[in-house]
């Protein structure tokens, strides 16, 4: 996985959330999703900290976005889970890797680097939202591996 759990984790989240601007509660969403409940709370309050979500405390309370999923990428939850340079560095952990002093894998890296980042930068959570997650939370979360039936 190139990301934490932390970071798959709020992105199921904030596609499970509703696009209409209601709240919803850590435990309510920790339940349908499946995920610890104390893990996901913490992860929801880096995302409010992130102007991803907003949080109201209280019985009509709870999380929403922060603004409409079609205005959060995935590139915007990477940075607040993973910090701004979460792709940076020498993918073989060499500090003197660079354009002048490249590893074995630097040109590739920085081509996988690119694409990943363009990705994210075009993918919205509406886009998350739009498909049919469903599959994978049925498998627990995780995709058959090769080989595998689906």
């Amino acid at each position: 996985m190139l990301f934490s759990t932390a970071t798959g984790y709020a992105l199921r989240t904030l596609a499970a959330l509703p696009e209409d601007g209601t709240f919803s509660l850590a435990k309510d969403l920790a339940s349908r999703l499946e995920l610890p409940g104390p893990y996901l709370a913490k992860i929801l309050q880096g995302l409010v900290q992130a102007n991803i979500l907003a949080s109201v405390r209280g019985p009509k309370g709870g999380f929403r976005l922060a603004r409409t999923s079609d205005r959060i990428t995935v590139g915007d939850v990477v940075v607040a889970m993973e910090g701004p340079d979460a792709m940076e560095g020498c993918v073989m952990g060499f500090p003197s890797c660079g354009d002048e002093h490249p590893c074995p894998l630097h040109e590739a890296w920085g081509a996988v680097k690119a694409q990943v980042s363009a990705s994210m930068t075009e993918a919205t959570i509406r886009d998350l939202q739009r498909m049919d997650l469903r599959h994978l939370e049925e498998a627990g979360g995780r995709r058959p591996r090769r080989g595998q039936a689906e």
